[in-house]
């Protein structure tokens, strides 16, 4: 009898296994998180290997990743490079956590994060205010689920415990009949607001943490990633909410950048080795208009890659606003500016380019144009607007890891972003359990976190090693002129025209950070990360050449994650 019975807990466990077991493939359709590690370390890798810089359309999916891995020589590589392609081999080709028989598979993880936040001057109480903010700062714990079928199809959600952007503590400022926000927002509308200006207690508190002890604290935008996702080899379509990035510059990319916590999405890609096209629909909050009316950004994009050491990508990209969806505007080969509809679109072209002239030196570029007049347009009014940033990247292997040095500048005339009709602003709503606001919009940009009439620089130098740590410095400044999300533009007269900090006033900010993180490993997969930043803040009178400190701060960071 016991003998029977043992043979059918053998024959269960037999056929248990036969199910789980991990099957050799892995599942194409899904989406990696900007949050990867994957990106930096692609980078890395085609910098050391002498190509010119994997796409720059960001997320990829897990066949993407593969490809673009794939045109990587290993047996070509280095001690170190050869790690380093080691191990995002094992990332991108990593099933689902359990994997069945006829296909399906899944995933389910927890993550618990605690972290610690110092500062040393309590006028420094702005999101805005802080290096370490809103959209890197964790969640207390976050729970992951995916699931796929084959290769074919993948979905991912998760839910959060943590900080909202505003909470139960805070009290919001309104705009009154002195503030619209561009063209985005008349003045009067009466709408509570969150920007990288306003007063936050939890960013106010010279000592805080992410443990969070009520629930009237809590961030109510959960799920932040939402992704279902169709694909194979060479094609993969996402209907999503997450964040999206175009473009590898340090500082901001110019139409979309990952400073933003997240977007909602259509997405189309089909790749190769030297070519890369995309179709995408981004859609906007629009709880702010007083109608009812419909935004979206509208873009394609073309990426190539005619030679091993350079890549490069155009596209053009419209903000779309109207009280109706006209289908005809959807169509992606059209050239979108030459719809002529001014009234319901804000158009911007783009370009970014990289060259690596030899092996573990790069130069890479991008350049905006929001606005010009073309030939034989006649006496158009509205004033040029445009953006560019060129930097240089260095890396070289170093002991067990990699070092890289890097090095940008980027540039924003007063006009980009802005126009009297529609512009490239955005603004989201973000609830809290705020006695005046239950409701109150986050107000951002789309591209550059610095918008127009800027000018910044910054560098960086990173010592990585993989799978164990890393250790980096960077250092940030920036001339901010006049123009902000608040200031009123007209396309055919305007004081700030074309020319960059026409206010006496330019706004100066610094910032110098030292941060490292620690992969402890183990059971589960563990991580402990600090930094130290210090941040200055003034202004400079252009009629007395003269510059005026205002603040200062110095900010520590220190947490750890554990995943299981």
């Amino acid at each position: 009898m016991r003998t029977a019975f043992l043979k059918r807990i053998v024959l269960c466990l037999g056929v248990f296994i036969a199910f789980v077991l991990p099957l050799p493939a892995s599942v194409g359709a899904q989406v990696i998180p900007l949050a990867s590690s994957v990106y930096e370390d692609m980078d890395l890798l085609y910098l050391l290997a002498g190509k010119g810089t994997p796409s720059g359309s960001r997320p990829w999916t897990k066949a993407e990743a593969q490809a673009i891995l794939g045109s990587v020589r290993k047996e070509s590589l280095q001690a170190v490079a050869h790690s380093l392609y080691t191990s995002i081999q094992k990332k991108v080709e990593a099933p689902l956590r359990w994997n069945f028989s006829d296909g399906f598979s899944l995933s389910a993880y927890a993550d618990v994060s605690v972290e610690n936040y110092i500062h040393s001057n309590s006028e420094f109480s702005s999101y805005g205010a802080w290096d370490y903010s809103y959209v890197d700062r964790k969640p207390l714990v976050r729970l992951r689920l995916d699931m796929a079928v084959s290769d074919f199809f993948y979905t991912y959600s998760d839910l959060q415990y943590g900080y909202g952007l505003h909470t139960k503590d805070d009290t919001l400022d309104y705009l009154d009949a002195n503030d619209s926000v561009g063209a985005l927002i008349p003045a009067n509308s009466g709408l509570y607001y969150v920007d990288e200006n306003t007063k936050l207690v939890q960013y106010e508190k010279w000592y805080a943490n992410n443990i969070i002890t009520s629930t009237t604290h809590i961030d109510f935008q959960t799920p932040k990633r939402s992704v279902i996702s169709l694909g194979s080899e060479r094609w993969n379509a996402t209907f999503s909410r997450d964040r999206i990035s175009w473009g590898n510059s340090k500082i901001g990319n110019f139409i979309l950048d990952d400073h933003v916590d997240f977007h909602e999405y259509l997405r189309f890609t089909t790749y190769s080795e030297y070519f890369k096209y995309e179709a995408l629909v981004v859609f906007f909050d629009t709880y702010h208009a007083s109608t009812s009316i419909l935004r979206m950004l509208l873009a394609h994009r073309l990426e190539f890659r005619p030679w091993s050491k350079v890549s490069f990508a155009v596209s053009e990209n419209v903000m779309y606003q109207d009280d109706k969806l006209d289908l005809r505007f959807l169509n992606p080969s059209f050239i979108f500016h030459n719809l002529n509809e001014r009234n319901k679109f804000n158009a911007i072209a783009h370009i970014e380019l990289a060259y690596v002239p030899f092996a573990g030196f790069r130069l890479y570029g991008q350049f905006a144009l929001d606005q010009a007049v073309a030939p034989n347009e006649g006496d158009n009014p509205e004033l040029p607007a445009w953006g560019m940033s060129l930097g240089a990247d260095y890396a070289a292997a170093f002991a067990q890891g990699v070092l890289q040095s890097s090095i940008e500048a980027s540039m924003t005339l007063p006009h980009m972003y802005r126009r009297d009709i529609v512009d490239f602003l955005m603004a989201r709503r973000y609830a809290g359990l705020n006695t005046n606001a239950w409701n109150a919009v986050k107000l951002d940009y789309i591209g550059s976190p610095y918008g127009g009439d800027a000018l910044v620089l910054h560098a960086r130098t990173l010592y990585k090693v993989t799978d164990e740590g890393s250790l980096s410095l960077a250092v940030t400044g920036v001339l901010k002129g006049g123009v902000d999300m608040f200031t009123v533009l007209d396309d055919s007269s305007s004081e700030y025209g074309t020319t960059m900090f026409s206010d006496d006033v330019i706004h100066t900010s610094f910032i110098a950070t030292l941060a490292g993180a620690l992969d402890v490993g183990f059971s589960t997969a563990w991580q402990v990360y600090a930094q130290v930043s210090v941040l200055a803040k003034g202004s400079y009178l252009q009629s007395q050449q003269a510059f005026n400190p205002h603040a200062w701060d110095v900010q520590f960071v220190m947490g750890t994650t554990f995943s299981f």
